[in-house]
């Protein structure tokens, strides 16, 4: 007998075991990405609604800052399927009108139910 007999063979390629391994890391890697995924898309739309809600918000302030301040009064709208209701009071120092305080709650539907958000101001007179 020869040297050349009694060394083993040199094995090319992978075996089935390291195969399914392999296999068994990529699955979990792609499913943890897809979940992510999922929760990005949900947060964006969230943020969306939540946008919208201010922006509306910002809008209702800015139609009583263009207001005087005899004219402002409380009130409600539903625009865009967002509830916005704001309550006015007068500021007063020394018995003189010197301002209006309001206070803005705007509410809106989210996937987990209805959401609300306080917005505070005070608008000089």
């Amino acid at each position: 007998m020869s040297q050349r007999h009694l060394r083993p063979r040199v094995r090319r390629g992978v075996t089935m075991v390291e195969l399914i391994v392999a296999l068994a890391i990529v699955a979990v890697g792609v499913f943890g990405l897809a979940g992510g995924a999922t929760l990005v898309t949900r947060l964006m739309g969230g943020g969306t609604v939540q946008s919208r809600a201010a922006t509306i918000a910002n809008a209702h302030i800015e139609e009583l800052r263009a207001k005087s301040c005899s004219t402002l009064s409380s009130g409600t709208d539903t625009v865009r399927s967002v509830i916005t209701s704001w309550t006015v009071t007068p500021v007063n120092v020394s018995g003189t009108a010197r301002g209006a305080s309001i206070s803005m709650t705007v509410q809106y539907q989210t996937t987990k139910g209805l959401r609300s958000q306080f917005y505070n101001t005070v608008l000089p007179c």
